[in-house]
């Protein structure tokens, strides 16, 4: 008895350093819970309450379902038709305090994912998209070669997208039209700036063949197109309220001027780079549109538009020495469900 009482009292005196580490480390959570509330009453005291609100919930969960497809074309030194044809996906996204990731893909596909993650704050708009597809297929003719026609599963693209939006207006709000973490009360508009970049990889190998590969030197050899693109613009964007604050239509349009335009061509290793001069075509935009709809301030439903579009040229004049040109559209729809808690 007596060893049993002591054996219990070691066991309480070991455990005691853990209990008092776990309710250190709950307090701390809990501190930083609190300086993040602080924060956001801090800047939402800032704002005309008349047009932007906000939910008191910290998590969004959501359910997606989404179309997406590409069209890239190339002339000059290297010709290309390619396209993925209509890609529909499934996935899942999840937010706390406006910060998301989702992922979807489309079943029983290699190679046929999107990865997102994006937050929006007051003014600036953090996106990042990374698309991977095999449906790539159309024909391609590099120089001093015959034409080539890819078939689903011969090529593969990923497809990388940064974008960084700046709204002017606080009573105009991009997190309620692109995320449903804000409530536009009233109807405003704001002019927006943005930069961009944008990497396409066109493989040139299907997802078997990727999924074996054990070294970045394999990558490197199957790469056979890249596009690389820098780009800033200006536009406008606007959220109309209707139905007493449940029902929102977005649109907005950011064209852009392409400073940094390289298409790469490697073979086996070996890189051959055509820059577009400064000055030249090299341009692009994005338009987005959007209904969504609340009830309560769990749900919500939305369907979302996006369209990019980029044109690119070495020079003005077909048969120029190094003329190359590029004209690529990439769009989505995607429909969600989400709730908050």
């Amino acid at each position: 008895m007596v060893m049993k009482r002591i054996s219990i009292l070691l066991l309480l005196v070991l455990l005691l350093p853990f209990s008092s580490y776990a309710q250190e480390k709950d307090s701390f959570w809990r501190d930083f819970s609190d300086f993040l509330d602080l924060r956001a009453d801090k800047a939402y005291a800032k704002l005309d309450s008349t047009y932007i609100g906000r939910y008191h919930y910290h998590w969004d969960a959501r359910l997606f379902y989404h179309t997406a497809g590409l069209h890239l074309n190339t002339e000059g030194l290297t010709q290309s038709q390619l396209a993925t044809g209509m890609s529909n996906r499934a996935g899942v996204g999840l937010s706390y305090r406006g910060i998301g990731l989702n992922f979807s893909v489309a079943i029983g596909k290699k190679m046929n994912y999107d990865f997102g993650f994006a937050t929006y704050g007051q003014h600036l708009g953090f996106e990042y998209t990374l698309r991977a597809s095999s449906r790539l297929s159309g024909v391609v003719a590099w120089p001093g070669e015959a034409v080539r026609r890819a078939e689903n599963g011969d090529l593969t693209l990923l497809a990388s997208n940064l974008n960084l939006i700046y709204s002017f207006n606080s009573r105009f709000s991009y997190a309620a039209a692109m995320k449903q973490t804000a409530i536009q009360r009233r109807s405003a508009g704001s002019l927006l700036v943005a930069t961009s970049w944008t990497l396409w990889d066109v493989l040139g190998a299907g997802p078997e063949i990727l999924s074996e590969q054990t070294s970045i030197q394999t990558f490197l050899e199957v790469t056979n197109l890249m596009y690389n693109r820098f780009s800033v613009g200006a536009g406008y964007g606007y959220n109309w309220v209707l139905g007493q604050e449940h029902l929102l239509l977005h649109a907005s349009v950011i064209p852009m001027w392409s400073f940094y335009d390289v298409t790469t061509r490697r073979v086996k290793g070996v890189s051959t780079s055509y820059r577009r001069p400064m000055g030249r075509i090299a341009a692009s935009g994005t338009a987005r549109a959007g209904i969504y709809y609340r009830w309560g301030d769990r749900w919500s439903l939305g369907l979302t538009g996006i369209v990019n579009q980029m044109a690119s040229s070495t020079s003005f004049r077909r048969g120029q020495e190094g003329y190359q040109r590029l004209a690529a559209q990439e769009w989505q729809a995607m429909l969600s469900l989400g709730i908050r808690f």
